[in-house]
């Protein structure tokens, strides 16, 4: 997959964080999958859960990452404003 998230400006951490797609299989797997709490699922089954689950944020199997930066917001603004490397602490404005 490609890098979604960037780099942080100050120390270069790659801002990607796991799989969407792979979350939402780990879960099925492991019986916490919202659309099947409490039962395993089977392989063919928990690749369709995934698939759901990754759909739902606008992912699929080949694309969509979890982003690893934390947005700094304003209740003043009502929005995020900036942004803060989990890595270095450096946070920079949001464009």
């Amino acid at each position: 997959m490609a890098n979604e998230h960037g780099r942080c400006p100050s120390c270069n951490a790659d801002l990607d964080g796991g799989s969407i797609w792979q979350t939402g299989y780990d879960l099925a797997r492991d019986g916490k999958h919202f659309y099947q709490a409490g039962m395993d699922a089977g392989h063919e089954e928990a690749e369709k859960l995934a698939d759901a689950y990754a759909a739902a944020y606008g992912a699929t199997r080949e694309k969509g990452r979890w982003g690893r930066q934390i947005g700094i917001c304003s209740l003043e603004h009502d929005r995020t404003v900036a942004w803060r490397c989990p890595d270095c602490n450096h946070e920079w404005g949001r464009p």
